[in-house]
C-alpha cells in the first residue's frame, strides 16, 4: 500500500480547443515570407528563404507543426515546429516569428534601415555578415541557429546553422558581443 501512495500523477495538458482556434484563426491562410529554409518532414521539397508562402495548417499535438504552400509553385510542405511539451499558443507564436517574416520585405527593409543604418540593413536583407555586426543584426540576417555553443565568460560564442545540404552545417562565431568570423 505505501508504494502506490508515493506514485504521482503527471499530467500534460496542452492547449484547450477555444485557443486552439484562435491560434487556427490567427495564421491559417496567412501571407508570410520565409525567414529560414524550411524542409519536409517527409520526403517534400524545401522551401528556401525569402520566398513568399501561405500558411495552410498549423497542427497543435506532438510537438507541433506548420503547413505551408508556395503561391507559384503550389508545393505543400510540413515544417515541424520540435516544441517542448506542453504547448501554448506563445510557444507556437515565438516559433512561427523564428520561421516567417510577416512585414513584407520592403516594409522589413525600411525597419532594418531605421534600426541598423543603410550598411547593415542591406547586408540583412541579402543574408550577408560583416565583421563587428551586432548579434541582433546577425541574427536577422541568417535567422535563429539550431545550436548556441557558449564558453564559460560568455565572451566567445558559436551558433550553428542549417544549410540547403541536409546533415550539413555552417558556423557563425562572435566575441565579446560582436561577429567575429563565418563559415558558408
Amino acid at each position: 500500500m505505501s508504494a502506490c501512495g508515493s506514485v504521482k500523477k503527471v499530467v500534460v495538458k496542452d492547449i484547450p480547443l477555444q485557443e486552439q482556434e484562435q491560434v487556427l484563426d490567427k495564421y491559417k491562410d496567412r501571407l508570410v515570407w520565409t525567414r529560414v529554409t524550411l524542409h519536409d518532414m517527409g520526403d517534400g521539397p524545401s522551401i528556401p528563404r525569402d520566398e513568399e508562402v501561405k500558411i495552410a495548417d498549423v497542427a497543435m499535438h506532438y510537438k507541433g507543426s506548420v503547413t505551408v504552400q508556395t503561391l507559384k509553385r503550389k508545393d505543400k510542405i510540413v515544417q515541424g515546429l520540435e516544441l517542448s511539451r506542453p504547448l501554448t499558443p506563445e510557444k507556437i507564436d515565438a516559433k512561427l516569428a523564428d520561421l516567417f517574416w510577416f512585414d513584407d520585405p520592403t516594409i522589413r527593409h525600411v525597419k532594418f534601415i531605421r534600426k541598423y543604418g543603410k550598411k547593415t540593413a542591406q547586408a540583412i536583407m541579402d543574408h550577408q555578415l560583416f565583421a563587428g555586426m551586432s548579434p541582433e543584426a546577425a541574427m536577422d540576417s541568417w535567422g535563429p541557429p539550431i545550436q548556441k555553443q557558449v564558453n564559460e565568460q560568455g565572451a566567445y560564442e558559436r551558433w550553428i546553422y542549417p544549410t540547403d545540404t541536409p546533415k550539413k552545417t555552417k558556423a557563425l562565431d562572435l566575441k565579446d558581443g560582436k561577429v567575429l568570423r563565418w563559415d558558408e
